[in-house]
């Protein structure tokens, strides 16, 4: 039901209202008001939240992604270096006594650094294996567990 109201109304809400008319080939002023309002009222119906998190968490990606892939790097090495470090230390400390530091590249250490180098392109090849077979299936059903395949400790 229509009502019959009287607003009156600046020269730039005035030409808003026009322009607005215009664009949405309103056929009266009244209608352009009563679309704008309309828009305004559902406006809020968009669940901004999620696009501005979405929208924040790519900026926050873009602005540090440099910095990750260098702290990411620098992490890789040390945990590279640490199980070298640890493969001789098991190996020395096995054998021998030690009475002092050894100090220059040996051919144990070139052998750990191989050795390591191999271990790191072997779990790199099985996890990109493991992620082209995902690609190529389809997504499987998980089997439900019942309380008989639980083991019990």
């Amino acid at each position: 039901m229509k009502r019959r109201k009287e607003f009156l109304l600046d020269e730039s809400t005035v030409a808003y209202l026009e322009k607005y008319r215009d664009e949405k080939h309103c056929q009266t002023m009244a209608a352009a008001l009563a679309g704008i309002v309309d828009d305004h009222r559902h406006r809020n119906d968009i669940d901004t939240t999620a696009v501005v998190i979405q929208q924040m968490a790519e900026k926050v990606t873009e602005l540090l992604s440099d910095k990750l892939t260098r702290l990411r790097l620098g992490v890789n090495n040390a945990d590279r270096n640490s199980d070298i470090i640890v493969m001789l230390l098991n190996t020395l400390l096995g054998y021998q006594e030690l009475s002092s530091l050894i100090t220059e590249e040996t051919p144990q250490l070139q052998k750990a650094r191989a050795i390591e180098k191999e271990r790191i392109k072997n779990f790199r090849e099985k996890k990109l294996d493991r992620e082209a077979k995902k690609k190529e299936r389809p997504a499987e059903v998980l089997p439900t567990i019942i309380d008989d395949d639980l083991i019990e400790s």
